[in-house]
């Protein structure tokens, strides 16, 4: 009988703030980045390569990536590993007064796997419009564009050239948090719509800064 498989099950690994394995310190990953890129591209920091189960994410005040600790213990997730890679945009922010969680807006990056930590110019091309926990949760879908995505412009292109990887990363991320989450996938949205929404988390998180 397998039990306790939600996102509250840890590793069992002792949380060390010490150790160089649990945090990137050397720089500002949210406020220390812009989150343009040349033309119409967009930097995408890499909490999480693709194929990893531990969680990493960027700690708000410090702008440093840390493994996040749940308790005692790091978190790793018990389910598949991130099926491409994760992050954020920085100097962005899903405002909660549009029903989002205030954090930095996600992304899933498709191209070979980068290290956590690694700065990413990225085509943003589509999003899976998702709620967690009530709030607003949208995963932007971006391409790494000096991999073999690098040519595509469209959410509809991906689906035409790649297809299966919206239903890929959808199915995963309706169920990595184990039964009883309360996550709501509610569809995809074209590259139109990702980048408004790009364009409201920008503007949302200079708002805010500049208060």
């Amino acid at each position: 009988m397998i039990s306790g498989c939600n996102e509250n099950t840890h590793s069992g690994t002792p949380y060390d703030h010490t150790s160089s394995l649990t945090a990137i310190r050397d720089r500002d990953f949210l406020h220390g980045i812009s989150p343009e890129a040349s033309g119409q591209l967009v930097n995408t920091v890499i909490e999480i390569p693709a194929g990893s189960n531990a969680k990493w994410e960027v700690n708000k005040e410090t702008g440093h990536l840390e493994w996040e600790v749940r308790g005692d213990s790091l978190r790793v997730i018990r389910y598949l590993p991130y099926p491409a890679n994760y992050g954020m945009v920085p100097q962005s922010l899903m405002p909660a007064s549009e029903g989002g969680d205030d954090d930095p807006l996600d992304v899933f990056v498709l191209g070979p796997r980068a290290k956590t930590g690694s700065i990413i110019r990225t085509r943003v091309i589509g999003v899976l419009y998702m709620k967690d926990d009530g709030e607003q949760d949208d995963k932007l879908i971006a391409v790494d564009t000096d991999s073999w995505f690098g040519n595509i412009e469209t959410l509809e292109a991906l689906n035409a050239n790649f297809p299966g990887i919206t239903n890929i990363l959808s199915t995963w991320l309706a169920n990595y948090k184990g039964p009883g989450a309360d996550v709501e996938l509610m569809g995809t949205g074209d590259e139109a719509e990702a980048a408004a929404i790009l364009a409201r988390g920008i503007s949302a998180y200079r708002i805010v800064r500049e208060q």
